[in-house]
């Protein structure tokens, strides 16, 4: 019986003594989720606050937090006695157009890391909705219409004009100045001239305050074809459309693509009276510009002139985006006007693929599989990461693939580097953490490596995973 009594006691004292241990630290989160308003690029959200209190016996060491890209946090969070609390200020800055998602990590003695779920949303400083407005098959010498909505997002916006090229028209019940937050209607019209593909652009351009030119434009691309009208017609134009394909905000490089019109007709001369361009504008630059051009005038039958367009650098631009276009020509053909589409898509600096990673269930304490994203380098200069890769929740980042990235990568243009994952959940249910990648010439590196500060072009990479 003495025996059994001095087991039980011993057993109680064990018991007594993990639950002492459970309690002596314990971090209080008052709030496990943040979600941050919409804002422009270039600009923040207000700052919202977590208080993080020491709600055990004993004391509790914070000994790092750190917020994944597109956020910025700052705290004054140390060694907290019991019931002591500290705040952690949280703030969205991303400029990268779209929803964010990110994670803020607390490293603490007292358990695993704690994870609060961030979220927000960066909105394009005018929107034209749809950005590509279709309209199908209409028959020649009829119309349609159909509307787009602009949109502004950011501060009071003046208007100095909006215009169509191509078969479309437009009216619109926009003010000089558009409010912040509010919307205004273009009517646009199709009235195919010809038969086939007829293209066209929706433009705003600014009107601003002191300057001569618009400081930026913003665009939408306008589709249509026509059918049942005269099928033949004397302009041949090669290629049928501008691809510029994907460029970044920093890539400073001007691209030229060559248009060649032929008049194909065999015995009539063709009048080009007018070549003109129309797309956004960046800082005051338009987009696409036409850089040389022997078109205007007479062209014999069978003659060939040529059209070349420069796509100037995207500075400021916003992104991701589509940046259409359309170069028209004027001239005295069954088909005129002759309008050839452009399209640049640009983008952040990084691609991923896959853009998100999601582990499936994972017992605690056990490892997953390693999953691996593809990094590609897409501007014209060479990248480097200014910091080791930062990687947050119950995630890891592992050595995988054909051209392991390493925890500091640098990039070449064009090329890639493979980054492996693993999941390793320290806690049941569902845990979010994220891969973040602040890169130059995206993110200033006296503002990150000498003043610290996040950067609002870092780029990440969302996990996701459960633990069982």
């Amino acid at each position: 019986m003495f025996s059994q009594n001095r087991i039980l006691a011993f057993l109680l004292l064990t018991l007594c003594t993990l639950a002492g241990d459970a309690v002596a630290q314990q971090v209080k989160l008052s709030a496990t989720s943040l979600t941050f308003g919409s804002h422009t690029p270039g600009n923040s959200s207000a700052a919202q606050t977590i208080t993080l209190s020491n709600d055990g016996v004993a004391d509790l060491t914070i000994s790092a937090i750190a917020a994944s890209g597109g956020f910025s946090q700052s705290n004054d969070c140390a060694t907290l006695h019991p019931g002591q609390s500290c705040t952690i200020s949280v703030t969205y800055i991303s400029s990268i157009v779209g929803n964010t998602k990110g994670a803020l990590t607390i490293n603490n003695s007292a358990s695993t890391p704690e994870i609060v779920t961030l979220t927000g949303t960066v909105l394009p400083p005018i929107a034209l909705a749809p950005g590509i407005l279709s309209f199908g098959a209409i028959a020649v010498g009829t119309s349609q219409t159909k509307s787009v909505t602009i949109t502004n997002n950011g501060s009071a916006f003046g208007i100095a004009a909006i215009s169509t090229s191509g078969d479309y028209a437009q009216t619109n019940n926009c003010p000089a100045t558009l409010p912040t937050g509010q919307a205004c209607t273009v009517n646009v019209s199709f009235r195919p001239a010809a038969n086939g593909t007829r293209a066209g652009v929706l433009a705003v351009a600014s009107k601003d305050a002191g300057f001569a030119n618009s400081l930026s434009g913003f665009t939408a691309a306008l589709s249509g074809s026509g059918v049942g009208g005269p099928l033949a017609s004397q302009v041949s134009l090669q290629p049928t459309a501008l691809n510029f394909a994907v460029r970044t905000p920093f890539d400073l490089s001007q691209r030229t693509q060559t248009v060649k019109l032929t008049n194909t007709s065999a015995n009539t001369s063709l009048s080009v009276q007018n070549v003109s361009i129309s797309g956004p504008i960046y800082n005051g630059t338009a987009f696409y510009q036409i850089a040389s051009t022997d078109c205007p005038g007479m062209l014999a039958p069978g003659a060939q002139c040529s059209i070349q367009v420069v796509q100037s650098p995207a500075t400021n631009a916003f992104a991701p985006q589509s940046a259409a276009g359309s170069l028209m020509i004027v001239d005295s053909g069954s088909s005129s006007p002759d309008v050839i589409p452009l399209a640049t898509r640009i983008l952040p600096e990084l691609q991923f693929t896959p853009a998100t990673l999601n582990f499936p269930e994972q017992l605690v304490g056990t490892t997953s599989a390693t999953k691996v994203v593809t990094v590609t380098n897409r501007m014209d200069l060479s990248g480097l990461s200014l910091i080791p890769l930062n990687i947050s929740g119950d995630f890891n980042i592992v050595s995988a693939g054909t051209n392991p990235c390493g925890l500091k990568p640098a990039f070449n243009p064009g090329t890639s580097c493979t980054l492996g994952v693993t999941f390793a959940p320290s806690k049941s249910g569902s845990i979010s953490g994220a891969v973040t990648f602040t890169m130059y010439p995206e993110c200033d590196p006296e503002g990150v490596i000498i003043q610290h500060k996040a950067c609002p072009n870092a780029q990440v990479i969302n996990l996701t995973g459960t633990g069982n």
